[in-house]
């Protein structure tokens, strides 16, 4: 992912990320997120739902009842799909990082897009046709085969109103 996304992450999420330059023998999250722009999104309001939920839950707990703090100890791409590795959390929060990862298997991991999304063969990446279409021969050597499940994109339109163009990118138009 691109370093502007990255340190965007990091700065909105501080508590999750708190490990993002930790040691090596510590944690992985110090190479970063593994993984391409795509997903941005995705990991943006994965995050914002985790750190809400702690918050609003914590705020009236006791303290042996709080929700202990979600930090990230690895993100990225594996058989396709986005792999989101962490400590503490609770059954709620596994079920939306679930949900998230499940929703990458159906989201271009390279442009964001969720209309004709497939995969290639060989080294899995979730892949829409567009992207593959102008891709290096790295992506472009693996077969390309569409996604029999893939998600219409109206049903995660709402759910990226991320303001890229803050950081400098074009927003992707739906």
């Amino acid at each position: 992912m691109q370093e502007k996304l990255d340190n965007y992450l990091v700065q909105k999420y501080p508590k999750i990320f708190i490990n993002r330059y930790g040691n090596p023998m510590e944690t992985a999250l110090c190479w970063g997120f593994e993984h391409s722009d795509g997903w941005f999104w995705l990991i943006d309001q994965l995050c914002y739902s985790i750190q809400s939920y702690i918050d609003i839950n914590n705020k009236y707990r006791r303290e042996d009842e709080k929700i202990p703090q979600v930090v990230a100890t690895q993100v990225k791409e594996k058989f396709g799909t986005l792999s989101f590795y962490f400590n503490g959390g609770d059954e709620y929060i596994e079920g939306m990082i679930n949900l998230a990862e499940h929703m990458s298997a159906n989201t271009c991991e390279f442009c964001g897009s969720t209309e004709n999304v497939g995969y290639t063969q060989g080294w899995i990446s979730t892949i829409c046709k567009d992207c593959y279409d102008h891709s290096d021969d790295r992506i472009r050597n693996r077969k390309w085969i569409e996604r029999e499940n893939s998600l219409p994109d109206d049903v995660t339109k709402y759910l990226r109103k991320i303001k890229l163009d803050k950081l400098g990118n074009k927003k992707r138009e739906a």
